[in-house]
Order: structure tokens, then sequence, then C-alpha cells
């Protein structure tokens, strides 16, 4: 079996392509970063150490390759591969999805009648139907019935968290010993594969929103909490006292909306929180927050780990004051490195802050709401000093 993973970064090399590999996949990675590509055909393998409460053993993925993803010959893997993997992030899966159109029209060509199944493994809700979406958009119709029959886009959750590290082995890495992948078992082609530790739900919307609204929702919040107090890390900015009750009631908060809408049991959630908000502690596993708070216009869309559960909370008429401290430090959040970050502080500027929201959460202009973050906006600074 042989499987092939765009992005070779932390979640690529770290998660995924581990995993496939412990599951007996040929794994090929792909990345446009000529260099991750040239160490990995080099070496033929990597090292990562894994950590839990306390440091583990180093672990080797061998026998791997490498090709750069503006390589043609990507086609002809693209068209050959049992299955297709992704961690680029959800901005990049628009050049993906050109690659996997022009392997798809490839295998047609061939006469190729084996499935192939793709799942797109982003901090984006239902990315795989979303990358199904523009591959349809670029693929001619008359390929459609084709794609339909034997190529199968998986929708996923997946969970773990692997800070950067700075080391002169470019390919190692430090993950954390807890992990978690949930697929959507009806969207497959052909028969399942067997891959180590996955688990198959046909519930997959709780599973996603269950890990959106925590982990991705605590970690947002911390990171731009913590960036205003000048934190560089997550183990700083959770060790803050005002930001550790702000984030863990902000976590509650949306779990709330959770236990409302899937009627998941209280206690069993808040455990579910207490594991999360323990791997925030974890000192071996803490992360730059610059990083964790990359791309906020992503993080600030309607259907996103910042707003979505907002609006659970709105309509299940729960408490919901700490995940709008969130939201506002979220649009306070100034990176002059980060083109999302530059892009919120201008619109702000030439639009205000309620046209802002209006515009990227695409919130209702008469919604409550939006006063409730515009107060919180202009007194956040001075209440968690």
């Amino acid at each position: 079996m042989k499987a092939l993973h765009f992005g070779a970064g932390n979640i690529g090399r770290g998660f995924i392509g581990k995993t496939l590999s412990e599951s007996g996949f040929n794994v090929i990675f792909s990345d446009v970063n000529q260099d991750i590509v040239d160490n990995i055909n080099h070496n033929k393998e990597y090292s990562i150490k894994i950590i839990g409460t306390n440091e583990k053993n180093i672990f080797n993925i061998k026998d791997i390759t490498a090709i750069n993803a503006n390589n043609p010959d990507i086609i002809k893997i693209v068209a050959s591969v049992d299955l297709i993997t992704t961690a680029v992030g959800p901005n990049t899966l628009d050049k993906i999805a050109l690659i996997i159109v022009s392997g798809i029209i490839l295998k047609i060509k061939n006469r190729s009648i084996k499935t192939l199944n793709i799942i797109a493994c982003e901090n984006k809700i239902k990315a795989s139907s979303f990358l199904k979406k523009v591959v349809l958009e670029k693929l001619p119709i008359k390929y459609h019935d084709y794609l339909n029959k034997y190529i199968g886009f998986i929708d996923c959750s997946i969970d773990t968290i692997i800070p950067s590290v700075d080391k002169k082995d470019c390919l190692f890495l430090i993950v954390e010993d807890f992990k978690e992948w949930i697929v959507n078992i009806t969207q497959f082609k052909g028969t399942l594969p067997k891959i180590v530790d996955m688990k198959m739900s046909n519930n997959l919307d709780a599973f996603i929103e269950r890990k959106l609204f925590t982990l991705n929702t605590g970690h947002a919040i911390a990171s731009y909490l913590g960036l205003i107090k000048k934190h560089k890390t997550m183990q700083e900015a959770i060790s803050d006292k005002k930001i550790r009750v702000i984030v863990r009631c902000a976590m509650e908060e949306s779990g709330s909306v959770l236990i409302k809408k899937y009627n998941f049991k209280k206690n069993d959630h808040l455990a579910y929180i207490d594991k999360i908000f323990s791997r925030f502690e974890n000192p071996f596993l803490s992360d730059r927050l610059e990083r964790i708070a990359r791309n906020p216009v992503q993080k600030l869309r309607k259907e996103e780990r910042l707003i979505k559960p907002l609006l659970g909370t709105i309509k299940y008429h729960l408490p919901f004051s700490n995940l709008i401290k969130g939201i506002a430090a979220a649009l306070h959040y100034n990176n002059p490195n980060d083109l999302e970050s530059i892009y919120i502080s201008s619109l702000i500027k030439k639009q205000g802050l309620k046209n802002t929201l209006i515009k990227i959460c695409n919130l209702c202009e008469n919604s409550n709401v939006i006063d409730f973050i515009i107060s919180e906006y202009n007194t956040i600074v001075q209440t968690i000093k």
C-alpha cells in the first residue's frame, strides 16, 4: 500500500506520516520546501521524541521518500497511490486540488479503476468535503462520475500537539503521546484501510465540534490573551492566573453547548476538558504563541473555534462572557509578520470594529453579540493586566 502525504511539517511528519508508516504504508511526502524534501530523500528516515508527562524514548520513521509539490512527476504518484493525506493548512487546499485533478485525469487515461481515498487533516471543519468541492469545480464534468465512483473524500477530526523545536536536525520533532484521528466511515471508497489507532465513526460531527470547541478554542484564546501580556509560550500563558481562569471558563462555556447539542454527559465532558487543559500545561509541549495565533481571519470565521461556540451559547441561552474575551483578544492581535493580522488591523482602522465583525465573522448587523464584543474589545487590555 502506498500513501502520498502533502505537507512535511510538524503534523505531517509527527503524526500522519508516523501513523501511516506504522500501519505498513510506503509513505511519500510532498512539500514545497526543497530543503526538507532533500533531507528526507538523503536520510530516508527521521526521528521523533514521544512524550507525555515525562520524557519518553526516541522513535524512528524509516523507508520514506519525498517529492517537491511543484515537480510534474507528482501527478504520476497521485495516479498510483492508494491513499492521499494532507496537512498543509486550509489556505493551500486550492493548490493541492489542482494536483489531485491532474492525477485523477491521468488515472482515467490509464483506465485505472483502483480506488483512491483522500483525507484532508486540516484545522478546518470538514476539510475533505471542502477539498472535494474544489476538485469538482476544477475537474471537467465528464469525469465527475468517475470521481464519485472511485475517489473518496473522507472528513476527519485530528488532535495532537506538536510544538516547534530548534534543532540542528531539521526533521527531528517532539510529539505528545496523546493522539486522536477520527474519520467518517461512510465516505470511504473500496476496502477500508487498516490504519493504527484510526477510529471509524458515523457520527463525526460530534467529534469534530468536541475537538474544535475544546482544544482549538482553548488554544486560540490562550494564545491571543497571552500575546497581549507579552508572553511567548503556551506554558507562560497558561501559568498566568488571570488568563488561566478565562481559558478554562471559556472551554466550559463552549462545552455547555456540546452538552446541550449532542447530549454529552456533563462529567465526561468536564473530564475531557481536564485532559486538554493538562496538555496545555505540559512543559515538554510548550509551543510558541505566535505559531498558535497565526491566521486569525480563519479562526474568526462564523463556523470556526471562536465564533461558532459563541453563537451556540446564544442559541441555547448559556453564559458566554469568557468566549467574548477570547474573541476580543483575537481582534487585538497585532503581528506585522502575519498577513491576516495586518488585514484585520487595517480593516478595523478603515471600517471600524462593527463592520469588521460583520465582514470577517459574518455576524448579523443587528446582533447584540457585536455590542458585547466591542465593549470587551475596548476594555480587555486593562482587565487582564
